[in-house]
């Protein structure tokens, strides 16, 4: 059973390669070398390959974003209390 499974991926994939190449026939040399050229870059980049889900999963990741986040809370919690403590000095 396998077998048939994966004869038929590879026949899915040869259908697929046999539309991109009639579709690139439509364009000139030029035209074809840039929509490859912008094809494998993006490749490169993952934009296929990857679901926007592990993109998302990444950027959490990343100790900036887990900075900015702590920054964000703990900057405003200081400013609240320099602010009661400033003004209970002065009414002191």
């Amino acid at each position: 059973m396998p077998k048939t499974r994966e004869a038929g991926e590879v026949s899915s994939i040869g259908l697929l390669e046999a539309e991109l190449l009639a579709e690139l026939d439509r364009y000139d040399p030029h035209e074809q070398a840039a929509i490859l050229k912008r094809m494998v870059n993006r490749l490169k980049k993952g934009r296929y390959v990857r679901s926007p889900i592990a993109l998302v999963k990444e950027m959490v990741r990343t100790p900036l974003v887990w900075y900015l986040l702590s920054m964000g809370i703990v900057i405003p919690i200081l400013f609240y209390i320099l602010f009661v403590w400033i003004s209970l000095a002065v009414e002191g």
